[in-house]
């Protein structure tokens, strides 16, 4: 009998010891869209699998997908245990009422700079974790190629940023370098000059949020698509602009051949870290002038990580958190991220850029972009009407109301 009992409790013990080492194994699934993952992400998912035991995998779906694909798993019941979305008011169309835990109490709040904290919170809460930064798109320019072109100065008006294209072809550039693949990339035209529709309503930004004014209402808004088909039928964009991709972005604007691209601030240190003797670090930057735009519109701080509160891995998912805030880890990604610009924690700040001190110097303040601002403004759904305007099935007015279209269903499906 003692001999049974013993054996049943190391049987006992073993088992336990096992569930512990099944529980510290787990898997900690997290989905992103596919170009916001990077290598240091992958490397401090690593950490912190060997630090704690729990694995970390990434469900990644291609730029054009995301969206879709986790409103479709959140509404299933299958959702990750995190979730990386747009900050701002981009959370508000992945539901945060049901799929946002509110992680208010945890220790990394009190550490977050001010637009971090306002880019996460809804209904007073903090309901996402920002580790991005607060940015923009904009013209960044070679002030070299400018004065090879005769060209002296950043333009102002879009009849100045016109003759600059045309001086820059003729001096054997390709004005700009554009991305036409990238469906995600296209309305953020329109998400640049987002401040012109402050000529139609001053205020404009509470009325697209309660639905009682439309982009198509906008005549400003017309106004800027129908310049940009006028600059890409006029070759600004270069001959191949509609199988130009992103990843192929950074070896174009090195090579030379480019005068422009419409960026963020950051991304000339990407062009800097390419190698290549570019004299990226001179290169400049103005807001888009369609439309008469003349402000820099600034995103709510990017791409932050949500908790699924229906996950089974809610206490590791925090940890996770908690892992990425800490502040070894925060210095690790911010120095791996020459993308981004300033952290969005107090006690690590990241550089500015030539760039985004030369875009607040051109323009005539910042305002917040569509993306940040404007409820149901999803760049990964939205490209599509864009690049049908290029091809000329659709008018500007017509990718309008096909955006307030889509729009439109996420009220209804709201109430």
């Amino acid at each position: 009998m003692r001999k049974l009992l013993c054996s049943l409790l190391v049987c006992l013990f073993l088992l336990t010891g096992l569930q512990g080492l099944a529980l510290a194994e787990g898997s900690l699934v997290i989905a992103a869209s596919a170009n916001w993952i990077k290598d240091v992400d992958k490397e401090l998912a690593q950490k912190f699998t060997d630090e704690t035991g729990i694995a970390v995998e990434y469900q990644l779906t291609p730029d054009d997908q995301y969206s879709n694909v986790i409103k479709a798993k959140l509404s299933t019941g299958e959702g990750p245990d995190i979730f990386m979305v747009q900050s701002g008011v981009g959370m508000n169309e992945f539901l945060p009422d049901k799929n946002f835990l509110d992680l208010s109490d945890q220790p990394w709040v009190s550490r977050l700079s001010d637009w971090a904290k306002a880019g996460t919170t809804y209904k007073g809460k903090v309901i996402a974790m920002n580790l991005w930064s607060a940015d923009g798109w904009a013209v960044l320019y070679d002030p070299a190629k400018f004065q090879k072109a005769g060209i002296d100065k950043a333009p102002a008006t879009y009849e100045e940023f016109t003759a600059a294209c045309d001086k820059l072809l003729a001096a054997g550039f390709t004005p700009l370098y554009g991305f036409g693949t990238a469906v995600w990339y296209q309305p953020l035209f329109l998400n640049a000059v987002t401040a012109v529709a402050a000529e139609t309503d001053p205020d404009y930004m509470t009325k697209f949020n309660d639905n009682s004014l439309k982009l198509a209402d906008v005549p400003a808004y017309e106004l800027a698509l129908t310049q940009l088909k006028e600059m890409f039928d006029k070759g600004y964009f270069g001959k191949d602009y509609m199988s130009t991709t992103w990843e192929d972005s950074v070896n174009a604007m090195a090579s030379g051949e480019y005068g422009m691209a419409m960026v963020y601030t950051t991304y000339q240190n990407e062009i800097l870290a390419a190698g290549a003797n570019t004299g990226a670090d001179k290169w400049e930057m103005f807001p888009l002038p369609l439309a008469g735009n003349r402000k820099f519109a600034m995103s709510a701080g990017g791409i932050v990580s949500a908790v699924n509160p229906a996950s089974k891995n809610i206490d590791a998912a925090k940890q996770y958190l908690n892992f990425r805030t800490r502040l070894d880890n925060v210095e690790a990604f911010y120095k791996a991220r020459a993308d981004l610009g300033p952290s969005s924690m107090t006690d690590y700040q990241g550089a500015t850029t030539l760039a985004y001190e030369t875009v607040m110097k051109n323009s005539e303040g910042a305002t917040p972009d569509l993306q940040g601002g404007m409820q149901f403004f999803d760049t990964t759904t939205l490209g599509k009407y864009f690049q049908e305007m290029y091809m000329g099935t659709k008018t500007p007015k017509q990718v309008l109301e096909a955006i307030d279209s889509d729009r439109q269903k996420m009220f209804d499906a709201l109430g």
